[in-house]
């Protein structure tokens, strides 16, 4: 016979021959709380008012006296079923977990789960370099390289919008700013412009040069107070370039900058081109 325990939902198998004919006190041996069990077939009132009855009595002061399994218990024969005083079988055993059991059951999946998939990504990572070692390819290797363009193959990329001018910079001194657009007038997207910029004297010597990849300029206001290592880091920012340097479509410009810190004053003239660029990656 099914019972289950009102205080805590735990269920037991009772044998219901321990249920005496006018029903049973039982006590529940996971929260210690006591009710009323009718026998067998017996109708709602009957356990209603053994219930009531159970009340009555008291049996939270009274369980020693009333029913206890345990006190119960005298004898066990030889096939371990233990009997009690009036010869019915008292034995009860719980049919299911108590609740807290099955979230334990799923906290510890869960940790199964997750140490299975950290081996796993281990593993993976792993056998990476050793697949490589037997003459496997990475998955970086299996894409085209971007084919790179030199100074030779990149006379369709054009300067546009070109100026230049003197700012002075409260801690670094004067400084010669060269600034405009690069536009791609190749029929198919192209990106990492790559500009060289450099400053002569009367004589045409180079004086100075510069090498720098277009995407990143920096405001008046910055060019007045920023350090040279600010101003340096700014003008070469990566997140800069990636935006917008990379996938520059036919007719489409990118911005460039190019700054020259307390150049000579033998400096009469500057120049500048392109000699670099390469195509998408695809």
């Amino acid at each position: 016979m099914l019972i289950q325990c009102p205080n805590c939902d735990t269920k037991y198998n009772l044998n219901e021959a321990a249920i005496g004919p006018g029903g049973s006190k039982v006590r529940c041996i996971r929260c210690d709380h006591v009710f009323f069990v009718a026998p067998p077939g017996a109708d709602s009132s009957q356990s209603s008012q053994g219930q009531g009855q159970a009340r009555k009595t008291g049996l939270d002061q009274e369980l020693k006296e009333d029913f206890d399994w345990l006190d119960e218990v005298e004898q066990e024969d030889n096939s371990g079923i233990k009997r009690g005083k009036d010869g019915y079988s008292i034995e009860i055993q719980a049919s299911e977990e108590p609740k807290n059991r099955t979230m334990t059951y799923v906290v510890v999946g869960l940790v199964v789960a997750i140490i299975l998939m950290a081996s796993f990504l281990y593993v993976q990572r792993t056998l990476g370099p050793v697949s490589s070692w037997f003459g496997g390819s990475s998955e970086s290797e299996m894409v085209a390289e971007p084919k790179v363009l030199g100074p030779d193959d990149v006379h369709l990329i054009s300067l546009q919008n070109v100026r230049q001018y003197f700012v002075s910079n409260e801690k670094i001194g004067q400084l010669f700013v060269i600034e405009g657009k690069a536009r791609n007038d190749f029929p198919e997207p192209m990106e990492l412009f790559r500009i060289e910029a450099s400053l002569f004297d009367a004589a045409g010597q180079v004086v100075e040069r510069n090498e720098f990849l277009a995407g990143n300029s920096v405001s008046l206001f910055q060019l007045q107070i920023l350090s040279e290592q600010e101003l340096e880091a700014a003008l070469s920012a990566r997140v800069g370039i990636l935006t917008n340097n990379t996938n520059i479509r036919p007719g489409m410009d990118v911005q460039f900058m190019v700054v020259f810190s307390n150049p000579p004053d033998t400096v009469q003239e500057y120049g500048l081109k392109v000699i670099g660029a390469q195509h998408p990656p695809r």
